[in-house]
Order: structure tokens, then sequence, then C-alpha cells
């Protein structure tokens, strides 16, 4: 499949667009204010050279957009708070040499684009205004100097966010000098380019660490982090961020965040081991603190939450919120590193997979008493866990496939798993394409896709009543009704829609293809670099042997062929 472009999202009718959606605080600072940069990329499912020179203008474009929109709010908030950028070396230094890159770039790329006529006409002018470089740094005209470099000073300060005093004229001076300097230092590469011939461009300077204003507070933190991510994320992504909000404004205080030590962030993770599970779900502890619903919670003898929901649930992002400072400079380094509780359940025992006599028991039983009917109410009940035993996918993963994302190729059935407007994946692993099994064509599948074909648009669900549920989480409701259907089998331990996975896994093992590439292609997990046209650098056909090795000795569904 290869990996996944940044951006690119197909919409449900498979039309590819680039959508970049502005991070919520700089949208009042970007020159045309509004929330999404969307660019249709002139493709249908698939990205064509042409797609791919309009995604990456559009790339630079938000890219460009964000930075520049970053920067002019930076400068907004220190002139509301009066403070002001000095000169020193060091910044004058960095914009000599972002100059010098931001330069020899520009050319190249007009290099590339506009061809020899441009070329000729500039090195005309490059090699007339040298002599005035040359002329300025052995005799400075500070006039002069101003009319040629000012803009391009002017330019660099707002594009990295100082705001220097207009008053400090010794320090425009020395940036003068120094963005003079810099052109004659990268006369010859310049020359060189615009001749035809490759240069090495040096990289984009670090930006240096300017002096800090005021102390941020926990609480703009957070303020800061919501309206960089929420835009991007799922609904069941934001419900789930809140609770660690709660805590964590609870937990700290409205401090500065440059305050938070590492003793502190041991606290918090001791308040989160004494969150009662369903916290903001259960009606005694509405209304009540986070304290006041530990305590209350320990008195009703209710449980706590588990390893997996304090490291998962909780700390994951909390580390991520400060690590978002880190990265903003709000801190030097982040005191929640690492933090977590050890789980002494391991991975592979939360869920078992299901037994031979429990799958038999299952799937002799209504709704798989009898073969599959076209007209049945629930085909998302009924299908969804055959094509997870067999196939491996996850149950999001099936709930959410279009009529559109079943096709041949190459002659082989496939159901291609991707993200669509509407529709997340789990990681850029699980985009992948998976030849149908043996069993499900032989169970009648194929006729059952080919009936919705007859009734539904391309771009409608395969199986209706996998539709996602409010937070937006596909087969939501099947997996709830599964849970159900369980206990009235009396089909117990620790098993779940989960467990077919569990049971692929082991039948992948029994194939001798369990961690190998090929494995993890199929089951949709990252494959260490590979990149390729097909499952991550398999072919439709090296997936479809792999698929075949997947078989239940034991396990009799010839009642189920169509």
């Amino acid at each position: 499949m290869g990996k996944t472009l940044k951006y690119v999202q197909e919409e449900e009718t498979g039309r590819l667009v680039f959508r970049g959606v502005y991070p919520r605080d700089v949208i009042p600072f970007l020159p045309a204010p509004k929330s999404v940069l969307k660019i249709p990329l002139g493709a249908h499912r698939f990205m064509t050279a042409e797609a791919f020179r309009t995604y990456e203008r559009a790339k630079r474009q938000f890219d460009e957009d964000v930075k520049m929109a970053r920067a002019a709010k930076t400068r907004h908030e220190k002139e509301q708070e009066g403070r002001r950028d000095a000169f020193t070396p060091d910044l004058i230094k960095h914009l000599a040499d972002l100059f010098a890159h931001l330069e020899l770039s520009r050319v190249e790329e007009a290099m590339r684009t506009r061809g020899g006529d441009w070329a000729d006409r500039a090195l005309a002018g490059w090699e007339w205004h040298l002599d005035e470089f040359q002329r300025w740094k052995v005799e400075a005209d500070l006039e002069e100097m101003e009319n040629h470099w000012g803009r391009t000073a002017d330019a660099l300060l707002h594009a990295e966010g100082v705001l220097v005093d207009p008053e400090d004229n010794e320090g425009r001076e020395r940036l003068l000098w120094a963005l003079n300097d810099a052109a004659l230092r990268m006369s010859a590469k310049a020359q060189r380019q615009l001749v035809g011939h490759p240069v090495d461009i040096p990289a984009r300077p670090d930006r240096p660490a300017f002096a800090k204003g005021p102390a941020r507070t926990v609480s703009a933190l957070l303020d800061a982090y919501r309206a960089e991510k929420w835009e991007g994320w799922s609904q069941s992504s934001r419900a789930a961020i809140e609770p660690v909000f709660r805590v964590l404004r609870e937990a700290l205080g409205d401090r500065p965040v440059a305050t938070v030590s590492r003793d502190d962030a041991r606290d918090v993770l001791g308040t989160v081991r004494k969150l009662p599970a369903n916290l903001g779900k259960l009606g005694e502890l509405k209304g009540l603190s986070v304290s006041s619903a530990i305590e209350k919670a320990q008195d009703l003898g209710l449980p706590a939450i588990g390893p997996g929901t304090i490291n998962r649930g909780y700390m994951v992002h909390i580390s991520a919120i400060f690590n978002f400072a880190v990265r903003e400079q709000w801190v030097p380094s982040n005191p929640f590193v690492g933090l977590g509780v050890p789980d002494p359940v391991a991975k592979e025992d939360k869920r078992n997979p299901f037994t031979t006599e429990q799958l038999g028991e299952l799937f002799s039983k209504s709704p798989w008493d009898i073969p599959a009917s076209h007209d049945m109410d629930k085909p998302g009940a009924y299908w969804l866990p055959l094509i997870a035993l067999f196939m491996g996918a996850r149950r999001a993963e099936i709930a959410g496939l279009r009529l559109l994302d079943v096709e041949e190729i190459d002659g082989t059935p496939a159901i291609r798993i991707r993200p669509y407007q509407g529709r997340s994946v789990k990681n850029d692993g699980s985009r992948r394409d998976l030849p149908i099994h043996p069993a499900l064509i032989r169970l009648g599948l194929l006729e059952f896709i080919a009936h919705r074909r007859e009734v539904a648009k391309p771009e409608d669900p395969l199986f209706p009543d996998g539709k996602p549920n409010v937070n937006g989480k596909w087969g939501a409701k099947l997996g709830e009704w599964f849970s159900q259907h369980l206990k009235e089998r009396n089909i117990t331990g620790k098993v779940t829609f989960h467990s077919f996975r569990h049971n692929w896994e082991d039948r992948l093992r029994a194939g001798g293809l369990h961690g190998t590439s090929l494995g993890k292609a199929l089951g949709g997990r990252k494959v260490g670099g590979s990149e390729g046209a097909y499952g991550q650098g398999f072919t439709i056909g090296d997936l479809q042997a792999g698929m075949e090795k997947v078989s239940y000795p034991g396990l009799d569904l010839s009642h189920l062929k169509s």
C-alpha cells in the first residue's frame, strides 16, 4: 500500500483531497482566517504523478501558512505583554544563516520551474549587485544598505516571530551588515546555481532559544494543546482526553508550567492510580471534584482503574501534553517522561482466543445456524465475526468498509482498508490490502457483496448495521451485541470480539508467519523499512498465499456454505 501521505484524505466518494486543518490558535493570524486548507488533488482513490505534484505544492503552502501565522501570533503576544527581543549575536547569526538557506533554496526552485531566460536575467542582476556588496563591506553606506536589505531584514524578523526595539539602531545596523556578509559568502554557490550546476544548500538553521517571557500556566498549556490538536482528533479521542485535562487542572492547579517538578509528576501519577473506574459515568460521583470523587469511591468500595487505563488512558496523554510544552519552549524538559505503573497481566494474556469448542458452539447457533441470506436485517452481525476469524482484521476496520473498498486486484478479490473522511485507521500499518479468504468466498461473501452493489451506491457502507456510534467508533453497537450474545450462549472466559484476532494470530503462528514481515503486513502491523504497491512491499499474490495458511482444523462450517 505504501505509506499514508500526511493531510491526504479520501472522501466518501473516493475523491482524494489535500485537507490540512489549521491549529485553532493560529487561525486569527492567517492572512485570510479559515480553519482548513482544502485542495482537490485531481485523483480518485489512487495518487497520480500530477496529484503528487499538487500535493507537494499544497503541503508547502500549508506549512508556510502555519509557520508565518505562528510567528505573527508570537509577535502579537510580545506586543501585548510589552516584551522585546534583543539583537544578540546568536539572533543575528541565525537570521543571516536563515537568509542564506532561503535564498539558495529559492534559486534552486526557480531554476527548476522557470528555466534559462530567468536564470540569465538573475545572473546579470546578481553580478551587478555583487560589486555593491563588496563596496559596502569595505565602506558601509547604511542608507543604501537599508534600501537594499531592509525588506529582507523585516521579512526574516517577522518569519521568526522576533519583535525588536525599533529604536535599537545599532542592532539593526549589525543585522544589515550580517546579511550583506552572508550574500558575499554564498555568492559563489548562487552563481554556480544560475549557470546550471548543482550545489549543496545548507540546512535550515535551528532557531536559538530566545529569552522567555512571563511564565505560562498549566491552564494556558492545556488550552494551547487543545487548540493545536482538537481539529485532528476523532470524537472518541476528544472524549478520552477530557478526563486527563480535568485531572491535571485539579492536581496541579493554575501554576506556572515551569515549576512542575518530577516529584509533582509522581504525585499526579499517585492521584491517577486512585481514580475510580468510569469516573465520568457514575451518578454517585457526578459533580464532585477529582479528590472528592476518589474519597467517595473508596468509601463506596468502588474499583479503581487498572494499569492499562493508567498507562495508556492517562499517563501517555499527560506525557504528550508536556512534550508539547517542551516543543513550544515553555519548559526545558518533560517531568512525566517514563512514568507509569507495572502491568501484572502480560499483553498476550489480556484476552484469550476462542477454543475450537467455543467456536463450534458459537457458529452452530443463530444467526450462524443457516447460510447467509441477502435480505438479513443485520448482515454485519453475521459477517464481521467470520471476517475477523479468517482475515484477522479489527472490528472497526471491517465495519468501516465501503462497497468501493472491495475490488479485484490483479484478479484477486480483496478488501482495501484505508482512512477516509469520517473514518480513521489505527496507524499507518493498518492501511493495507487483504485478499478475501477462500473460506469466506465458499460461505457466500462475494454473493452478498454483489447483492449490496445492486441496491446501494459505491460510497455506501458494506455493512449498514456497522455504522459509527456518537463517538465515531465503527461497529461499536455490533461489539456490544456480540458481547451480549456470548453471555447468552454461555461462552465465558477472557473472550471478546477481539479474541478472533488472537485466534487468527495463532493460526498465523501455526503456518510459520507470526512475527514475519508478511504476517505483520497481513495483520496491519508496521513493517519497518518497506514500502510497495500492496501490503507494505508484498504483491497481492504474496498476501493471498499467506492468507491461505490460516485454517481451523476441527471447525466445521459446512452448514453455512451458500
